[in-house]
């Protein structure tokens, strides 16, 4: 028979050693579903709950900047689970900065789709019109943004530029004539403009009426400072089908509610069949940038279908300044009022 030669090491091999192998495999299993649990958890986080979007544009400023990063809440309106809507914790409303796909392109790519956000400032059957830049829906006037930036004309002598960059205002100032000055500027810092000497007057700059650079509806001239009256699709309500509503009314029908519509010889017909009317399948927004003379809104582009909305932006969790290369410290926690 074989055996050990004098002297020879005990042999590693037996039970201590298949143990400790076992229980460094129960180790990395343990880990392993760890790891995969914090995957699962988080996707089912991102896909159920909170989604994070970086502002890529000036249309929000000062509410939001560029190089903001907001936090999104899906639980407000409902995620979206394999195509359909769970219930949310309440519904869009007045005053809300929303996420939503872009209305006017929508892939069959979900992954293509552009996130845009805005600030709802109508609701489903609202009246709304714009006045000197004045919002009212649904018989109520809507408050301005208070960080919003819009543009202001300035009578009187032009301050110092060190005076316009104390008060956050250095570049945003044009001339437009003899003592006649436009700035782009936040409400706050317009009041401080005002009260610079040499400064005569501040008063919101009102384009002129024929300005026609409201593109939505394309069949009407308004202008982006004075729009309307326009009525906002909610579910369920009817309307009918006539000169002045078909402008507006066929493109919802064909891009959002998924019909076919068409003018015929004898009037108007849907999915080939005669109508006089037509029936609205869900609610409809409209939506303002806080910048309102540097925004592409509805204005612009249209109404926001219910099923284009994905969440109402909760907050600023970070932000990064591209010119300085550097974060804003200031901003990280920042929340979104009105």
């Amino acid at each position: 028979a074989w055996q050990r030669w004098p002297g020879a090491p005990e042999s590693t091999a037996g039970p201590a050693s298949g143990e400790a192998r076992a229980t460094r495999t129960g180790a990395l299993g343990a880990w392993v579903r760890v790891l995969f649990g914090a995957v699962v958890f988080a996707l089912a986080l991102r896909v159920l709950a909170f989604e994070a979007y970086r502002i890529p544009s000036t249309s929000m400023e000062d509410t939001l900047l560029v190089g903001d990063f907001v936090l999104v809440s899906k639980l407000h309106y409902g995620p979206r689970v394999l195509g359909r809507r769970l219930p949310g914790v309440d519904g869009p409303d007045r005053g809300d900065v929303a996420v939503f796909n872009y209305p006017p392109g929508l892939p069959a790519d979900v992954s293509a789709r552009v996130p845009y956000i805005k600030r709802i400032v109508g609701l489903p059957g609202d009246t709304l019109r714009i006045r000197d830049k004045v919002v009212v829906a649904g018989g109520a006037t809507v408050p301005a943004p208070t960080d919003g930036r819009r543009l202001w004309r300035l009578r009187g002598r032009l301050p110092a530029s060190e005076a316009l960059a104390e008060i956050g205002l250095a570049g945003r100032v044009q001339r437009a004539g003899p003592g006649d000055w436009v700035a782009s500027a936040t409400p706050a810092e317009a009041a401080a403009l005002g009260a610079v000497e040499g400064v005569e007057r501040v008063t919101p700059y009102v384009r002129p009426p024929g300005d026609g650079s409201a593109a939505f509806p394309a069949a009407r001239r308004y202008s982006l400072d004075d729009y309307g009256p326009i009525v906002i699709p909610a579910r369920g309500d009817t309307v009918r089908l006539d000169d002045v509503s078909w402008p507006i009314v066929r493109t919802i029908i064909e891009r959002f509610e998924g019909h076919t519509a068409e003018r015929t010889a004898e009037g108007f017909a849907i999915d080939g069949r005669p109508a006089e009317t037509y029936t609205f399948a869900q609610d409809y927004y409209f939506v303002l940038g806080d910048s309102r003379d540097d925004s592409a809104d509805s204005r612009t582009w249209g109404f926001v279908p219910f099923d284009h909305v994905i969440g109402k932006a909760l907050g600023v969790y970070f932000s990064w300044d591209d010119q300085e290369g550097r974060p804003r410290w200031s901003r990280i926690g920042r929340g979104i009022g009105g």
